[in-house]
């Protein structure tokens, strides 16, 4: 008669909870992560619409102007996409400012 291989049933458990739990760990730290990053990402947003709007549109005016200085200038390429950037989430920002920050935007990459 061949010997059986006898599972102890509490080795099993201890397996599985030793593996279950780091996942559980990282995938809670992927979550809080997403959760922060999706916050910050709107917070001009959410400022800008705080602010009093006669405010608001001279910062809009200032913020353009500095926009279309920069990107007239080839070696300044990244402060300008930053200032297209936050000119974008103006809500004063009309089709024909949308039509600039388009121009000015990064191309999408394959």
């Amino acid at each position: 008669m061949p010997a059986k291989l006898i599972r102890d049933p509490s080795l099993e458990a201890w397996r599985r909870t030793s593996l279950g739990w780091p996942a559980g760990v990282a995938l809670l730290v992927v979550v809080i992560l997403l959760a922060f990053w999706g916050w910050t990402a709107g917070s001009d947003a959410r400022v800008l619409g705080r602010m009093p709007p006669a405010e608001r549109a001279r910062l809009f005016q200032l913020t353009r102007d500095d926009a279309e200085v920069l990107c007239a200038t080839p070696d300044l390429e990244d402060r300008c996409r930053a200032q297209v950037d936050l000119l974008s989430k103006f809500p004063e920002c009309g089709t024909e400012c949308q039509a600039f920050v388009a121009r000015h935007r990064p191309r999408a990459a394959r």
